[in-house]
């Protein structure tokens, strides 16, 4: 009988103890993070993707060649953060690089379609402002940050027929941008902690960004507004 006793006694303190951790780890996580352990803020990286669609100054150029194809574009920005006001904005600038490809028919000169294929790829390059407002998640925690960014855009382009390169040149001009982002660090506190510990990411967040690019006179008329969506980071 004692030994019964002994045994359920062990059982029942067990018990006990898994509740209790279980309960800490649940009063853990309602707990806000503890901020005392903040890396430094220094770079934002973004990765956007989205379609670029060329509207050479309203002519019918582009989709005469290429009207079935709406160019994916894949982009990468860095910005190096020069002035940060804790839990409002940011101030910086940076660069960025993309890369799309566009596909279609040749047309011959009565204006019909052949069969040999021309493609037109472009690169773009820029140098960018930017001014990052994230006071409403920072302080007030609404998931929300609104940013601003202007520039100059060098934009490599080449045209190719039959396999075979015809020309190629610059697209020069200036750059804007308006981004909207959902700041994740709002939805898993706890998460964003242990990235900033461990990888020294401050903060993490979605983006909807719509953007325009306004070549000069003299250059090829690859402009356009277009929009992207991504996934960027405060480093």
């Amino acid at each position: 009988m004692k030994r019964l006793a002994a045994m359920l006694f062990v059982a029942l303190s067990a018990c006990a103890l898994h509740a209790q951790g279980a309960v800490a780890q649940m009063e853990e996580d309602l707990i806000p993070p503890d901020r005392s352990f903040v890396s430094p803020e220094r770079f934002g990286f973004e990765f956007h993707l989205g379609p670029y669609h060329p509207d050479f100054d309203g002519e019918d150029t582009f989709d005469r060649f290429f009207s079935d194809d709406s160019g994916l574009l894949v982009a990468l920005e860095l910005d190096v953060i020069g002035y940060r006001m804790q839990d409002t904005f940011y101030l910086g600038g940076g660069g960025g690089i993309g890369w799309a490809k566009f596909s279609g028919n040749t047309i011959d000169d009565a204006g019909e379609a052949t069969s040999e294929e021309t493609e037109l790829e472009i690169v773009p390059l820029n140098v960018i402002g930017v001014f990052r407002l994230d006071a409403l998640p920072r302080r007030w925690g609404v998931p929300f940050i609104f940013t601003g960014k202007l520039g100059y855009q060098w934009m490599y382009w080449t045209t190719e027929s039959g396999g075979s390169d015809e020309a190629n040149g610059w697209s020069l001009g200036l750059l804007w941008a308006g981004q909207v982002a959902l700041d994740l660090d709002t939805f898993e506190p706890s998460a964003a902690r242990r990235m900033d510990e461990e990888w020294g990411i401050n903060h993490s967040f979605l983006f909807f960004e719509i953007s325009g690019f306004e070549p000069n006179s003299d250059s090829l008329p690859l402009g356009d507004t277009s929009w992207s969506v991504g996934l960027g980071f405060i480093m």
